[in-house]
């Protein structure tokens, strides 16, 4: 599964979650999560941090490299 927009990949393919279920974790609006994913909207620092620690309370793997460019493939 590859997903375009890095919060998209985050949201699908690490935590396999809906757009309220990751707006829960980064404690943001789904809305916001929207915006987010389809790059109207840049995510804050606060809220990628609270992805990674949500990441890694769960054990998942997630690279904050993925943020910064276009994703490729399944998360390793």
């Amino acid at each position: 599964m590859s997903e375009s927009n890095p919060v998209r990949y985050v949201r699908k393919v690490v935590f396999n979650a809906t757009q309220d279920e990751l707006a829960r974790i980064g404690q943001v609006s789904r809305s916001r999560v929207s915006r987010y994913e389809s790059g109207r909207e840049d995510p804050p620092y606060a809220f990628l941090r609270r992805l990674r620690e949500e990441a890694r309370r769960r054990n998942l793997p997630l690279s904050a490299e993925w943020f910064f460019e276009e994703p490729q493939g399944e998360a390793a």
